[in-house]
């Protein structure tokens, strides 16, 4: 029955832009998502080649994180993830899954560390923020950022508008569907929005499309707690 409802991954295709945003942080919020659960899935494992294999798959996202923690610029959270890679790596290093999971339930931390320190960014002073005092101090240049905040502001909207269908879809499968039939289905669709979210050459438009399914997605689940 799920087949009825492949064509939503049609939804998942968006318009390229190239319009730079002020979400860079939110889209660095969603791979640290990814990274704690590709280290909790490490501590998770009873065999050392299994846990290692997750932990390589938590390294590679910190590692594919390194340009968008540049552009949100909150070096609190920086720190903490990185410091998460270093145990991370040491983990590799280990010759039992015990002495392994030392170091990652360290990284777990880390991650933990990092999301907190994301949620806080607002009192830190941000390159974003240092950008928007610069521009402000010529004429031309605001007039310039004012204009490029306008049309980022529209792609968002069309974005959302977009994405009314898609939340609707949803609410449909979650209705008509077998309940873990619909679940495996929205997990399928936010898992392909975490590895998308990866990808250092999306464009800012499928950034914001990718976050924005993801949130419909992990709300959509949340409706399906008490599936049994």
């Amino acid at each position: 029955m799920i087949s009825k409802y492949s064509l939503l991954y049609v939804l998942l295709v968006i318009i390229t832009s190239s319009f730079k945003t002020n979400r860079d942080c939110e889209y660095v919020g969603s791979n640290i998502e990814y990274i704690t659960s590709q280290t909790k899935k490490a501590l998770a494992e009873t065999e050392l080649n299994k846990t290692k294999y997750q932990i390589y798959k938590a390294i590679n996202a910190i590692e594919k994180t390194r340009t968008k923690l540049d552009d949100c610029g909150c070096s609190y959270a920086s720190k903490n993830l990185f410091d998460g890679l270093d145990n991370l790596i040491l983990a590799t290093k280990t010759s039992s899954v015990s002495g392994a999971k030392v170091l990652i339930n360290r990284a777990l931390k880390n991650t933990y560390l990092s999301l907190e320190s994301l949620k806080e960014h607002h009192t830190h002073q941000s390159k974003y923020q240092a950008d928007v005092l610069t521009l402000n101090v010529k004429n031309a240049k605001k007039d310039e950022f004012v204009s490029k905040e306008t049309r980022e502001r529209e792609l968002r909207q069309a974005i959302d508008t977009s994405l009314e269908t898609f939340e609707k879809a949803l609410e449909d499968v979650i209705v008509t569907v077998n309940c873990e039939e619909a679940r495996n289905f929205i997990i399928e669709i936010r898992n392909k929005c975490d590895l998308a979210l990866l990808n250092d050459k999306l464009s800012e438009g499928k950034k914001y499309y990718n976050l924005r399914t993801k949130v419909i997605a992990t709300n959509a689940l949340k409706k399906l707690d008490d599936c049994k």
